[in-house]
């Protein structure tokens, strides 16, 4: 990092606006803000025995960070009360696959790394120690690094021998069944388990499709009494999938709302604290953090995205460039003001071609928070479906509005602001225009 990155020169030791999911680990635990009352809800939800939390919220507000924390508050409070409970974050990360076989494969391979990182903390709670030593030998210091590629490697021709020792991923469903005896042999019943996240629900589009998908796993990775799963997604596919047969294996979602203003501000000196020395040039403060937060209709990924593109170009106007001095921190915060209305500006002119009836469609549905199903035409004024169509393809086009298919129904669309369309709408808000708001036809006006 050191040799190509920014960072170091602004005296950081790792980028503090990165969009990296948070880790189960220390640094994780010290990095979140703001989600203390979800994080203890969610740890009950995930102590209790019988169905397995979910949690839902909109894109960027930061879910998969708030579930690793949460696994990782778990497993330290296990290890400081010694009372032989013990919650361990799975070595892996997981999300829907089409293929439930792999899915599966992929989930053992990623328990039995599991109890070999952690082994030594079973016997910290008073817990028994899994006897890992051999699968450890297997998995990853021969036949797993010489073949290469996941326990499909180590269970293909395994026909060279370890000096004396049998090979306990000799076949797949010898694996499957070794993993599964160790899960049971440490941990015995109430005393915990492995907290596996199944994430991004939402890729499978419709709830329909991730009902077969849930559907599919259910016999297969959901009955283990030792694993603990976290359903996470976005767009209401989490709720929506939830089916009859699956009432008994997940529960109702926990709703994950954007953290409030104070919380961004607080991840962002936390961020800042925790990567830079004490003569760091901060090219965003946590109170230029809040602007880009709010700009972009508090989607955490997004200002992140955009704190670090400022710092970029923060980076090679005045540290790169001998012949400026560098702004203190008062004309950074002003150049962030600046910075992201010429970009407003920019974004603004190049979607001059929408038309004026388009925008009035556009400022109602940011008002009403970015997102509206095809089937809303009423409520925005239009008298047939076919005029908010247009509209939608008209902002589309202009990369103001995505399309997404409906979780309920895949025949019909729900439409949403991109990142691009708030940062229109944040030039609007600033640079009133008459010209787009005149001239309505009167099937479209709004009411």
């Amino acid at each position: 990092m050191a040799l190509f990155s920014i960072w170091n020169e602004l005296g950081f030791n790792d980028n503090p606006y990165s969009q990296v999911t948070l880790r189960a680990d220390e640094v994780g635990e010290r990095l979140l803000a703001g989600r203390d009352k979800e994080i203890k809800l969610l740890i009950r939800e995930i102590g209790d025995s019988g169905a397995h939390p979910s949690v839902e919220g909109p894109i960027g507000a930061g879910k998969t960070s708030m579930i690793n924390v949460a696994i990782y508050r778990m497993q330290q409070t296990c290890l400081e009360a010694n009372a032989q409970e013990l919650y361990l974050p799975a070595e892996g990360d997981f999300q829907p696959d089409p293929d439930p076989v792999k899915f599966e494969r992929d989930l053992y391979y990623v328990l039995a790394q599991t109890l070999i990182k952690y082994k030594d903390q079973f016997a910290k709670v008073g817990l028994p120690e899994p006897d890992v030593r051999l699968m450890d030998k297997w998995l990853n210091h021969y036949q797993y690094t010489s073949k290469g590629g996941g326990v499909e490697a180590a269970t293909v021709a395994v026909q060279a021998s370890y000096g004396s020792e049998p090979n306990p991923v000799v076949t797949e469903s010898g694996f499957q069944r070794n993993v599964r005896q160790l899960l049971k042999d440490c941990f015995p019943e109430g005393a915990g388990g492995v907290v596996c996240v199944l994430d991004n629900l939402e890729i499978l589009q419709t709830a329909g499709k991730a009902r077969d998908a849930l559907d599919e796993l259910r016999d297969k990775v959901f009955d283990i009494p030792q694993v603990r799963w976290v359903l996470s997604g976005s767009r209401g596919i989490v709720s929506r999938a939830k089916s009859e047969k699956l009432s008994g294996v997940m529960l109702d979602p926990l709703i994950l709302k954007p953290i409030d203003d104070q919380a961004a501000c607080d991840a962002i000196t936390r961020r800042i604290s925790e990567y830079g020395t004490e003569s760091a040039v901060v090219p965003v403060s946590p109170e230029s953090f809040d602007f880009l937060y709010k700009t972009f209709n508090r989607n955490l990924r997004e200002a992140l995205t955009r704190a670090g593109e400022f710092s970029r170009w923060f980076h090679d106007q005045y540290v790169d460039n001998l012949d400026e001095p560098v702004p203190d921190e008062a004309e950074r915060d002003a150049l962030v003001s600046t910075w992201l209305m010429d970009k407003a500006e920019s974004a603004a002119e190049s979607s001059r071609s929408v038309r004026r009836r388009s925008w009035t469609f556009f400022d109602a549905l940011c008002e009403y928070g970015g997102r509206a199903g095809s089937s809303e035409y009423e409520r925005f004024g239009f008298a047939q479906p076919q005029g908010l169509s247009a509209a939608v393809t008209d902002l589309s086009d202009a990369n103001l509005i995505v399309r997404e298919l409906d979780p309920d129904n895949g025949q019909k669309t729900v439409n949403s602001i991109t990142p691009a369309g708030w940062l229109v709408y944040f030039f609007r808000k600033n640079f009133p225009s008459t010209d787009d708001s005149e001239g309505l036809d009167e099937e479209v006006a709004l009411e």
